[in-house]
């Protein structure tokens, strides 16, 4: 997938730091394409990037790239994907969503889903070939959307959503909530699965762990996958732009004084040899191997320049609600 859509709507690239291709924006661009696909896997990506997008930043010009992917078969007839080892991208997003990425853990101890693709036979018929779902991990609110559909189709498995992520409403972007099996609370200590604390000591050696990271949302939570893999939801993404983990100010619905304070406490972790990981995997922006030996001391190094990046942003929040209407009126037609 190329889900950068997410930073691609994060503001004026132009201004704000080098290209990662050569190219240039048309001066106050929103979003601009550096240069057009010149391989079949460029436009294999790029077009799964348009297919992707919620709000149509990204388009393919008739006819002959539209005759060209209809060389290709369906967008995501290639998906799901094997990240490494046991962890999958599943392919197509939802736009209830806005997009997000959804991840499925394959394991013997019982499988894990990490926030939801848009539900299809081919994705059910996939997880079921495998063995089916035993926890489908909620990163945040507004990755709720579809979590029924999947208890449904998967009876015995558990949803985990951070307390204070519970809604009794919904909304345009998030599901009713108050039904989910897990609901866990903003602590400072990881956490299992299924809501027992971990000490921070014991965070290296588990397998999987939850880690409570509001700012985002007031209840967005990480996952950590065998010292390996951090799921981080919204919370934090890699950016090819600045080179480092970074997270989406302009996408920051509840607070982001907060959201930095968590990452804060990432920090304090891999200092004291707790936390590690080598793969960062967003729900949205770009899922990346992080360079160095993913050791702890590598891990609070990268997230030191996140803190420091942060840090220099401006304070405050911007509500969903306001922020993808606005996205869209910039779209151009």
């Amino acid at each position: 997938m190329a889900p950068a859509h997410w930073e691609a709507m994060d503001g004026d690239v132009k201004r704000r730091g080098p290209a990662v291709l050569e190219g240039t924006y048309e001066e106050g661009a929103f979003t601009g394409v550096l240069r057009q696909p010149r391989s079949r896997a460029d436009f294999e990506a790029a077009r799964t990037a348009v297919a992707s997008c919620p709000v149509h930043a990204l388009r393919l010009k008739p006819p002959a790239a539209r005759a060209r992917a209809g060389e290709l078969g369906a967008p995501f007839s290639t998906w799901p994907r094997r990240i490494e080892e046991d962890v999958w991208a599943l392919g197509e997003p939802s736009r209830e969503t806005v997009g997000a990425t959804a991840y499925f853990i394959e394991r013997p101890g019982g499988n894990v889903l990490v926030d939801l693709p848009k539900p299809s036979e081919a994705i059910f018929r996939f997880l079921e070939e495998r063995g089916g779902v035993r926890w489908i991990f909620l990163t945040h609110s507004d990755n709720t959307a579809h979590h029924a559909e999947f208890a449904a189709r998967f009876p015995g498995a558990r949803r985990i959503l951070g307390y204070a992520d519970v809604s009794a409403r919904g909304g345009a972007y998030t599901a009713v909530t108050t039904d989910v099996e897990i609901q866990l609370p903003d602590r400072p200590e990881p956490m299992t699965l299924e809501g027992a604390p971990l000490a921070d000591a014991a965070l290296a050696g588990a397998e999987l762990a939850v880690l409570s990271q509001p700012g985002h949302t007031a209840g967005s939570m990480c996952l950590l996958y065998r010292g390996r893999f951090l799921f981080t939801g919204d919370h934090l993404a890699y950016s090819r732009r600045l080179g480092q983990i970074m997270a989406f100010r302009l996408q920051c619905w509840h607070d982001w004084e907060r959201q930095t304070g968590s990452v804060r406490r990432l920090v304090a972790l891999a200092e004291a040899g707790h936390l590690r990981f080598a793969w960062l995997l967003p729900s949205h922006g770009e899922w990346h191997r992080l360079d160095g030996d993913g050791s702890a001391a590598a891990t609070a190094a990268e997230l030191r320049r996140t803190v420091a990046w942060m840090e220099r942003q401006a304070p405050g929040r911007l509500p969903i609600a306001r922020f993808i209407p606005w996205v869209q009126s910039r779209v151009q037609p």
